[in-house]
């Protein structure tokens, strides 16, 4: 008997990452929205997003490099960014819906220009002297599990993955 019932646990273990992958595949097929993309005479948005399923999505057309072309906002959620004489943190998301977003301005490579805080999220990193763990996230604390600051996280990585979209090519 117990044989068996060590066989139906190898067996299970085995099987429950390929349903649970393809539960994931499920879940992400869900999306059925409509996406827009922009058609301008701005090259800081020519080509990019405008809407997703409604929502618009709006860029900047600033004389400012470290703002032209990115997010201004998302719905009513409003997107600022940084124009600083640091490097560290120029060009960088500010705020997100008045959410403040830090940078570590730092003589330790490791964890310099990286994250320090979206609103009440804290984070820390690695700075042992290891190649292998420097730099790398060390502890993300959410003070008063901040529902917003959750919120404001979400949406800097998809602000994020939204400035990185190319740009046509005016050939």
């Amino acid at each position: 008997m117990k044989n068996i019932s060590i066989k139906i646990l190898n067996l299970t273990a085995i099987c429950l990452p390929f349903l649970l992958g393809f539960y994931n595949q499920a879940n992400a097929q869900r999306f059925r929205g409509k996406i827009e993309y922009f058609s301008s005479v701005f090259p800081s948005e020519d080509g990019k997003i405008k809407s997703i399923d409604g929502t618009t999505i709006e860029y900047y057309n600033s004389v400012f490099s470290s703002e032209n072309g990115k997010v201004k906002s998302i719905g009513n959620k409003r997107v600022e960014y940084y124009n600083s004489v640091f490097a560290s943190e120029n060009g960088k998301i500010k705020s997100i819906d008045g959410i403040r977003i830090e940078y570590y301005n730092s003589v330790f490579s490791s964890e310099n220009g990286k994250i320090k805080s979206i609103g009440n999220i804290k984070f820390e990193y690695n700075n042992s002297g290891s190649q292998k763990s420097d730099g790398k996230v060390k502890s993300i604390l959410n003070e008063n599990d901040d529902s917003a600051s959750e919120d404001a996280l979400d949406s800097y990585y998809f602000i994020e993955k939204l400035n990185r979209q190319q740009l046509r090519n005016p050939d």
